[in-house]
């Protein structure tokens, strides 16, 4: 009786392991397809983007026209696209290339650099001033000159300014 226990113990040790290699597999699987789809845009996440910088409200059609039109770029089916991530059930969701939504949305003047050109921001801890700002790859970089040193740095992404503090220390 104690081998027939054992043997079944081994058994169910040995369909654990295999449960948890495949669980494994498919978590590496959905990191991947996360990571892919942080590349792409949603129209929901287009229209709170534009909102969130002008104050303007759209509408899905407008993202539809823009989309048929082609200045979306390749619209990408999710469910298909990205199987093993959760989806909301019901409606296709259609994707769109970020870089390309907001090199458009950017030429259309809804999209906007966060610092103006001249503006005063903190570059890791220093101050430096807003030289040049360009949309590079979907993103903005800017060309900021360093106050201490008088260096130029150019390539500078927009999560590495900030203009926190500045205002409190200019009224002193």
């Amino acid at each position: 009786m104690a081998v027939v226990k054992k043997n079944e113990l081994e058994q169910r040790i040995t369909e654990y392991e295999m449960e948890l290699e495949q669980l494994r597999s498919q978590l590496t699987l959905v990191a991947e397809q996360e990571a892919a789809r942080e590349q792409f845009m949603s129209s929901k996440q287009i229209i709170e983007l534009v909102r969130q910088q002008t104050g303007r409200e759209l509408n899905m059609s407008t993202i539809k026209r823009w989309a048929d039109e082609g200045y979306l770029g390749d619209v990408v089916d999710e469910k298909q696209a990205f199987p093993a991530l959760r989806t909301k059930q019901g409606k296709k969701r259609f994707l769109y290339p970020k870089e390309e939504v907001r090199q458009f949305l950017h030429e259309k003047g809804y999209l906007l650099p966060a610092f103006d050109v001249l503006d005063q921001v903190w570059l890791g801890g220093e101050r430096a001033m807003v030289m040049k700002a360009a949309l590079q790859k979907g993103e903005f970089q800017y060309t900021v000159q360093l106050e201490s040193t008088f260096d130029i740095q150019k390539g500078v992404m927009e999560s590495q300014l900030s203009k926190e503090g500045l205002e409190i220390e200019s009224e002193n």
